[in-house]
This record gives structure tokens, sequence and C-alpha cells, in this order.
């Protein structure tokens, strides 16, 4: 495949030639709690990552926060889901939640990862099979973690001032700090020196724009994709659908800060900006 990004019918001919396991990445959507349709139908061959669950590290009072890689290495073992796996990575929405769970297995070495455009409601449209329960067997997962899928706070603190690009997947009313942020405690505003590309503006009808599209996005925002970006979001999900966007378009220095505004608003020692 010359892209990790599948059409319907390219995973339709995929799953015709070898083994695939299509993961489901669930959750509720954080803002306004609506939750995820669970006990819709699932595609063929899947089992579920649920981000609200032990897709995440519940020790850390953030929400969303990648596991530790023998966490997440377990939990994929558990799931069936060995490092050389074939894995597809779809979620009920279209394109919401399923590029964090793509980001978090290339952060743990998973190299044939891909991720369907579109997702659940692309596959029904398109009339193909369809399954009423997701499956799983035991397995082992050994990880290989990768450092520079994912950063922390203080890489942020220090990329401020330098050539790396700070991008915010938030809404530009929260951005600007013209509303107050959904989680309680937190400060309005935004990192000094970040760039703000809602990522609703990545996509069309629960689709990624065309590479040409995306790149007048960033284009458009000022955003050098030779340069090394940092994405960032509310909670860590949605910052995967810029950087994973980002990749697309030919970058190659990309992280995810994991905290993200869920972490950098509630604590008073990092920046904020009101414009």
């Amino acid at each position: 495949m010359t892209s990790s990004l599948l059409q319907v019918g390219e995973l339709a001919a995929l799953m015709q030639d070898k083994p695939i396991t299509l993961v489901r990445a669930v959750m509720d959507d954080p803002v306004t709690s609506a939750p995820d349709a669970r006990d819709a139908f699932v595609l063929p061959s899947s089992v579920d990552v649920d981000l609200d669950k032990e897709g995440s590290d519940h020790a850390i009072a953030l929400p969303h926060t990648m596991p530790s890689a023998t966490a997440f290495a377990d939990y994929l073992g558990k799931k069936g889901i060995t490092q050389n796996t074939p894995v597809v990575v779809y979620d009920t929405r279209g394109i919401y939640s399923a590029p964090r769970v793509w980001w978090m297995l290339k952060s743990v070495g998973h190299n044939e990862a891909y991720l369907l455009d579109g997702g659940q409601p692309a596959w029904k449209t398109a009339g193909l099979p369809v399954s009423e329960t997701s499956q799983a067997s035991q397995n082992t997962y050994q990880a290989n973690p990768q450092s520079n899928w994912f950063v922390d706070a203080n890489t942020v603190v220090e990329s401020l001032n330098s050539d790396v690009q700070i991008i915010d997947a938030r809404s530009k009313p929260r951005f600007h700090g013209e509303i107050p942020e959904p989680r309680e405690g937190l400060r309005s505003g935004h990192m000094p020196g970040a760039f703000n590309i809602p990522f609703t503006e990545l996509l069309k009808n629960n689709h990624f724009l065309p590479v040409t599209e995306l790149k007048d996005v960033f284009d458009k925002a000022n955003i050098d994709l030779s340069k090394p970006i940092i994405c960032t979001c509310g909670s860590g999900i949605t910052a995967c659908i810029i950087g994973y966007a980002a990749l697309l378009c030919g970058a190659t220095d990309v992280a995810v800060y994991d905290g993200s505004w869920s972490q950098w608003g509630a604590n008073n020692q990092y920046p904020v900006v009101i414009d």
C-alpha cells in the first residue's frame, strides 16, 4: 500500500488477500459526553480498543492518557493482536478517535497499521458485510516503544520560541479564549505562539480532505511542513487527526502532546495567551 489511509474498497480488497484485524476505536464524546455507538454493528474481524477504559491510563488524573508501552501491549495481546498483525483502525463517527489509536500503535512500534477513511459510516454506506459482535483471542504483543510520537509538557515548554510549530486542534472560540473550556477548572486561551487548525477543517463528510486540499489548509495557517510540529487539543485525541493529516502531506517530524489542554490549562506554571 502506498498510503496508510485506506478507502473502504481498498480495505475490502485487502481483506480478501490476507488476514487483517480491524480495530474499532471507541470513546464517548469528551466535550458533549454523548456516548459512542458501542452497541452498533461492527466490521468483520473487529476488536474494540476503548479509550475510556483500558485504552487509556487512569492512574494519571488526565483524560485519555497514553498507557505505558507494557500496559498497552498487554491490552493489545488480550485483543489477539501481535506486533506483526496487520491492523486497520476505524471508528463509529468516520474520523474521530481512530487516528488516536493509530498513533498509539505507531508509538509502540507497530509497522503495519492502517486507518479506514470514513470509518464505520463509510463501510455501511458501501453496503459491505457487517458483524453483530467483536471478537478477540489471547495473544502476546511485543512492544518496541518509539519516543518520537508523544511528547510531554516539558518538551512543549522547551519548544516555545523555537522553530517547532505548535498546532492546536480545538475550535477557534476555545483557542482564542472566547468561551469557557468544557472541562471544569481549565483556563481559557492557548499556548504562546501556537497555530490554530480546528480538526474539522481537515475533514469533509467524515473523511479526510484530499492531500492537495490538506496542504492548502496547512499553508493558509502558515505551517511549514518541513519543520517540527507538535499537535495539541483538549485531551490528546483530535490532535492525532492534525498529526495524521500532516504526515499524509509529507511532514516527517510530528508529535502529539499527550496532556494537551487538560494538563496545560490546569497548571498555572504554563503560560497562556488570550487574543
